[in-house]
């Protein structure tokens, strides 16, 4: 808020002192709108009112020569002549406060100064040479989208891509097109008996597929189980028999 200016000297001036401390109040409060408002001095008549002036304290301040009436004949070359009803402060003006125009050019050209920082911090984040990317992001999926997994759906490049890579990040083996394969078809019957309805898949899948657990191999020789099937007692009892035969019927 812009402040009445005024000399510390003028404390002591004998029109201030003439005017009494009732009235230096009035001028100060009065000032100060003045300042804040941009009259140039000028003190309406309704704010003397707001600020709860009393004729006498106009008065004193009009008589003390620090306030003139309208049809003043005050030599000063800055002291304005106020409507009828309102008041002008004298010396406002000269030396210690600006000038409405004043302040005003004052504010273009710091408004200005501000406009070319920001203009210049701007260039300095993109330069000319490198036009910004404007190409807007693609289309969320939208849940009015959902529906239900198509029997044949197959997963895309991007997801088995990065399936693979977060099983090696996770110390798993690599699957082979076949568990890929059987992957894809457990997911999709899950889906389908769990009545699941989404826009997109491939998220989904990538989950199964990170978690797949892979069977070990078995010793050469031995028997090759199909993968994501459960070894029943009868297959283990083959794979034993196997085992006897290849070792001339000894059991190992």
């Amino acid at each position: 808020m812009p402040w009445f200016v005024i000399d510390d000297s003028a404390y002591s001036h004998p029109k201030i002192v003439n005017a009494g401390n009732a009235a230096l109040g009035l001028w100060l409060r009065c000032g100060s709108y003045a300042a804040q408002h941009l009259t140039d001095g000028i003190v309406p008549g309704v704010v003397v009112r707001m600020c709860q002036g009393t004729p006498a304290q106009v008065r004193k301040l009009v008589a003390a020569g620090l306030w003139h009436e309208h049809g003043h004949t005050c030599p000063h070359p800055k002291c304005a002549q106020p409507q009828p009803g309102d008041y002008y402060m004298h010396d406002y003006l000269d030396p210690y406060n600006p000038s409405r125009r004043e302040v005003e050019n004052r504010r273009r050209r710091e408004a200005e100064k501000k406009q070319k920082y920001r203009a210049g911090k701007a260039a300095e984040q993109l330069p000319l040479d490198e036009p910004a990317d404007d190409t807007p992001p693609p289309p969320r999926p939208r849940r009015d989208d959902a529906r239900p997994i198509p029997a044949d759906w197959q997963p895309a490049d991007a997801d088995v891509e990065a399936a693979q890579l977060a099983r090696a990040d996770a110390g798993l083996p690599q699957l082979t097109p076949q568990q890929l394969d059987q992957v894809t078809r457990r997911f999709v019957r899950r889906m389908t008996d769990d009545q699941v309805r989404a826009a997109a898949w491939g998220g989904r899948w990538q989950g199964w597929a990170e978690r797949e657990r892979v069977e070990q191999q078995p010793a050469p020789g031995g028997t090759v189980l199909p993968f994501g099937t459960a070894v029943t007692k009868s297959q283990q009892q083959r794979a034993g028999l196997d085992r006897l035969r290849q070792n001339g019927g000894v059991s190992a």
